[in-house]
């Protein structure tokens, strides 16, 4: 079983290992899911197995295998119990390789205790630590521009290093990518230089192609991105709101805050961005939070600036449901009316 980081890539290599030492008679590699297999049942699964055999042997990959054994999908249990009996067939000829996340591999495990036996070896892949995330980044760029991009202080400088502890932050957390997390992440880089090369040559310069700035890889500092935003001008010149401007304005001081920390490479301050907007109707919970999120945008930190506008009528249990979702999901915009919530 495999966990986590590399999963196929591992697999492959493990398929071609045992071939080249004679416990495979063929290569052949077939990669599915677990949902995918549930969906084709049992027919599927042995077309695929049949694919591999008349190749010669080789392995088959299945991604997020507990997805045959989630909810209670017919489909998804009847291939299980068909690929136990085939482990056992086949054994010599089709190796049978299974990836998933811990918690649900656990669960999947212990739905049949025929497994443990079946699939006894566990390879557990830990998330990337920064230093090797650095490395990552490093190698990414060298195949995406062929070894011309050049980064402002060094692949291994300050900068990079500060790329590469943003994207680390998100380890431990289910979901994490990793090296395809390293990939959106070089993507987004990327974009922002576009931008900046574009602006540049309008304004009659004529910038390096071949250079990622500090802007173009840590972003626009915060205190200029927020003189920028648009949203941020609208908020001000709503009627009132004092308490509410202030409140905001202090958050964002401790983004300023941490981005100096960043740049001292000192630990940073904890905070989140999750909010719960009270009061009556009508006094701009909704209109501020829209803007909250633009201005969440504007500072790199969602993708995007829409909002889920929930209805004022929660009962006790909806409200603890809401509660679970801020504590399982990263930072995001939840833009809520409480007025008459009743606790």
């Amino acid at each position: 079983m495999l966990t986590l980081v590399g999963k196929t890539t591992v697999a492959r290599l493990y398929a071609k290992f045992l071939t080249s030492v004679g416990a495979l008679p063929g290569s052949e590699f077939v990669e599915t899911t677990g949902a995918a297999l549930a969906n084709e049942g049992v027919p599927g699964c042995m077309k695929k197995l049949e694919n591999i055999q008349n190749n010669g042997g080789g392995a088959l990959f299945i991604d997020e295998a507990y997805q045959l054994a989630s909810g209670g999908n017919f489909g998804g249990t009847a291939v299980l119990d068909f690929i136990l009996a085939e482990v056992e067939n086949l054994t010599g000829k089709v190796v049978f390789i299974l990836a998933g996340y811990n918690k649900q591999m656990e669960k999947f495990f212990a739905h049949n205790p025929g497994f443990s036996s079946r699939f006894p070896h566990e390879f557990q892949f830990k998330d990337y630590e920064d230093n090797e995330l650095l490395q990552i980044l490093a190698h990414k760029m060298n195949k995406r521009y062929d070894n011309r991009m050049k980064v402002e202080d060094g692949p291994g400088g300050l900068f990079a290093r500060i790329v590469a502890r943003r994207v680390g932050r998100g380890r431990g957390r289910e979901g994490f990518g990793n090296a395809r997390e390293m990939e959106n992440t070089l993507s987004k880089i990327a974009s922002r230089q576009a931008v900046r090369i574009s602006k540049e040559r309008r304004a009659g310069g004529k910038p390096d192609d071949f250079l990622f700035t500090r802007t173009d890889l840590l972003g626009p500092e915060p205190t200029e991105a927020l003189n920028n935003s648009k949203a941020w001008k609208q908020l001000q010149n709503l009627i009132g709101l004092s308490a509410v401007k202030k409140t905001i304005q202090a958050l964002f001081g401790t983004v300023q805050f941490n981005y100096q920390r960043e740049l001292d490479e000192a630990p940073l301050i904890e905070y989140s961005l999750n909010k719960v907007f009270l009061g009556s109707p009508g006094t701009g919970k909704t209109t501020v939070a829209k803007m909250y999120g633009q201005i969440l945008v504007d500072l790199g930190f969602l993708s995007n600036g829409e909002g889920k506008i929930m209805p004022n009528h929660w009962s006790r249990v909806a409200f603890a449901d809401i509660i679970q979702l801020l504590l399982r999901t990263p930072p995001t915009l939840l833009a809520t009316s409480l007025a008459h919530l009743s606790l």
